[in-house]
């Protein structure tokens, strides 16, 4: 989304003005990717009317032959597809160009705003009748809930968007990809410390890989700060804290895309606002951080929606597809933003860190296979257990 030769070394290969040129001609792709989003989520959009089972209702085109509709629907996946390859990762490359060039080092102020329009959409939608949500959506913020629910899992995302958008000043892209590799082992550690069941051993082999892997990351990695592995440890345990208390918390209550963002949005997004006002916002003033957003909107601007885009195109991925395959995916852009890193802004892979992130990756696709499939993985168990008995025999 943004020219490799601006990020390289904008002195050397543009002038001024070419260099202002190719940023517009970058955000106006922003903004072509933001319409096409937007387009293959609302058409066809989900309407409030439900099925007998509950599950929501998808209108189809009415006058449309079978093929034609099969048709539309493997676009609409391929669509969302490449906007998932592509959006995300343009998002994080963003805000570290307007963290780290822009030198606008608010990470508080910078994450709230994708929060708050995917939050403002999200009623917009609402109010104006192009989406509806459950009443036993809404009780979860009724009352004294709002407080012992909506407020931990609110502020947990919050923190994780923060901290996740501070490490961009101390780490390097590629080197927090890798980190990244590592949420398994983290998710398992806040589930022991809130007392949920344990996992298979086979789960827990592949976990230690994870570990054994990232261990061999942060020794390959040259130019680590502590500051840096504690903001991103932060950002995956308040990652892993929000993803258990969801669970725990909301139980079996599913909220659809808009119901989650209407419901929890405005908590995440007042948690965010007052801890930047707090944080920032003086420091902010005095130093100059809003000429900087005067000088640069349409940096501010595209961070917003693609912040928006972004979380309505993993929802939209998931229902088209599954989990399992987005999790595929999002393994595959860690790995192209590690090129990424390496080629555009000039961070150092060593060998002891490739190895790492290997090893790293494949107890991740072994922790998720585990996942996903566990009662294949009980007959393995249970094969392997037998012929290890037998051989000690």
């Amino acid at each position: 989304l943004l020219p490799l030769c601006s990020h390289a070394a904008p002195e050397v290969f543009l002038s001024t003005r070419q260099y202002q040129e190719e940023v517009r001609g970058s955000l106006m792709v922003d903004a072509l990717v933001v319409v096409l989003g937007l387009a293959c989520i609302f058409v066809p959009f989900p309407t409030g009317k439900t099925t007998a089972n509950g599950h929501k209702m998808i209108p189809k085109w009415p006058s449309c032959p079978a093929r034609t509709t099969s048709l539309w629907q493997a676009c609409r996946t391929m669509l969302l597809i490449c906007l998932f390859m592509v959006v995300g990762p343009g998002l994080m490359v963003l805000n570290k160009d307007i963290m780290q060039r822009l030198d606008f080092s608010y990470p508080l102020t910078l994450s709230s705003l994708g929060v708050i329009a995917s939050a403002s959409f999200a009623r917009l939608a609402v109010a104006f009748g192009f989406a509806s949500v459950r009443s036993e959506s809404l009780e979860v913020v009724a009352g004294w809930k709002w407080c012992t629910v909506a407020l931990p899992v609110g502020a947990c995302k919050a923190a994780a968007l923060a901290c996740g958008n501070a490490v961009y000043l101390f780490l390097g892209l590629g080197f927090i990809q890798m980190l990244k590799a590592f949420t398994p082992a983290v998710v398992l550690i806040v589930m022991v410390l809130v007392g949920a069941p344990s996992v298979s051993k086979p789960a827990l082999l592949f976990i230690l890989l994870i570990v054994a892997g990232t261990v061999l990351e942060v020794q390959g990695e040259l130019n680590m700060t502590i500051g840096g592995l504690a903001l991103m440890m932060a950002a995956e345990f308040c990652e892993a804290f929000s993803l258990v208390l969801t669970q725990r918390l909301l139980q079996d209550l599913k909220f659809s895309i808009i119901e989650g963002f209407y419901v929890l949005g405005p908590v995440s997004a007042f948690c965010l606002v007052l801890a930047a006002a707090v944080l920032e916002w003086p420091r902010l003033l005095t130093n100059g951080g809003l000429l900087i957003v005067a000088n640069s909107p349409l940096y501010f601007i595209a961070a917003a929606t693609m912040g928006l885009v972004v979380n309505f195109v993993s929802f939209s991925l998931i229902q088209v597809t599954s989990t399992l395959f987005c999790k595929i995916l999002n393994a595959i852009r860690g790995i192209m933003l590690v090129i990424y890193g390496v080629i555009v802004y000039g961070e150092e892979c060593t060998t002891l860190k490739l190895v790492g992130y290997s090893i790293a990756l494949f107890g991740f696709a072994g922790y998720n296979y585990v996942q996903m499939f566990p009662k294949e993985v009980v007959e393995w168990e249970r094969r392997l257990s037998l012929l290890f008995s037998s051989s000690q025999r």
